[in-house]
């Protein structure tokens, strides 16, 4: 492809033979008036996936950009590097086990960054499908979080943007230094720190499935597992954030203390309830927030309870 592309696509898989193709062709059936690549890195799959990459390759070769690993680095390492090789002015995500269905997505999300040059990113509704079944299980996000500039604490409490709806300015992406690399999350952060930059852009139309099965990296993982993830991401942005955020996440990291102690509670063991009720009390003395005042942590709550029927649903299929 000659020149700079106006728009690259980062896509990562792994051992997803039955999926990437129709992930590609979501791509390759895309109405765009500018030049676009597909940066595509398979993390040493062992079934069919390189093969398949490799023949859209062929077929394809001013749009595939292939990068067939020779030895497995893992989720958040494969998606950094896969970003680092991509050209364009402007970045979209589609994981290899997502697809797009909107012929005219990228050149709608184009067209609205360059009509708002201090819009960091944009995104989109999301079809959520159960896999194998079919079955639509709602859209994301939830009704509340389609907004146009959404204040930052309401991305602090609940991840509303879905990865694969994602379109971004590639000259405001953070630097992934070695701890971002270490996170659990990637997409969640990136949208944060991207959101200090400039305003989150929203296209009220589904243009995306987002595919819910058995091996969902993030969905069939156990609470705890999920809430230290949190909690790992939420210290990093407390410091990277605009002073004027920083307080959001404060209020973020008490609400994960809270939910651990209700976790505590639900398991039935004293030690455990004594021990987060002391974490719960020392984080709040510690960030000067008096712990009684539980209304601050009403939005992550009601973040939460929003999701929590959608939820429920694929933890039904995945």
């Amino acid at each position: 492809m000659p020149g700079t592309p106006k728009l690259s696509i980062s896509t990562i898989c792994f051992n997803q033979a039955q999926f990437i193709g129709q992930a590609l062709d979501s791509v390759l059936m895309q109405k765009a008036s500018f030049e676009y690549e597909v940066v595509i890195s398979d993390d040493c799959s062992t079934d069919a996936t390189r093969k398949i990459i490799a023949d859209y390759q062929r077929r394809w070769p001013d749009k595939i950009k292939p990068l067939l690993r020779e030895k497995n680095v893992g989720m958040q390492r494969n998606g950094i590097e896969t970003i680092e090789r991509c050209r364009g002015e402007y970045l979209a995500f589609l994981e290899g086990d997502d697809y797009w269905t909107d012929p005219n997505k990228i050149q709608m999300q184009v067209d609205y960054l360059d009509a708002h040059p201090d819009c960091s990113l944009v995104h989109h509704k999301v079809e959520l499908m159960a896999s194998p079944s079919g079955e639509s299980l709602g859209e994301h996000p939830p009704p509340a979080y389609r907004l146009e500039r959404p204040d930052p604490r309401l991305l602090a409490m609940f991840n509303f943007i879905q990865t694969c709806s994602v379109m971004v300015r590639r000259k405001w992406l953070p630097p992934f230094d070695e701890q971002f690399q270490e996170l659990k999350l990637g997409d969640w952060p990136l949208c944060v720190l991207l959101s200090e930059r400039g305003w989150i852009g929203y296209i009220d139309r589904s243009m995306a499935h987002y595919r819910v099965h058995a091996h969902n990296s993030w969905n069939n993982r156990p609470a705890d597992y999920k809430i230290r993830a949190m909690e790992k991401m939420a210290w990093y942005l407390l410091e990277r954030v605009n002073d004027s955020s920083k307080d959001i996440w404060m209020d973020t990291l008490l609400a994960l203390a809270f939910k651990d102690l209700g976790l505590a509670i639900v398991s039935l063991s004293p030690g455990r309830i004594l021990d987060r009720i002391r974490f719960f009390i020392n984080r709040s003395s510690d960030f000067k927030k008096p712990f009684w005042v539980l209304n601050r942590f009403w939005p992550y709550y009601r973040a939460n309870y929003l999701a929590k029927y959608s939820k429920k649903r694929i933890n039904k299929f995945g």
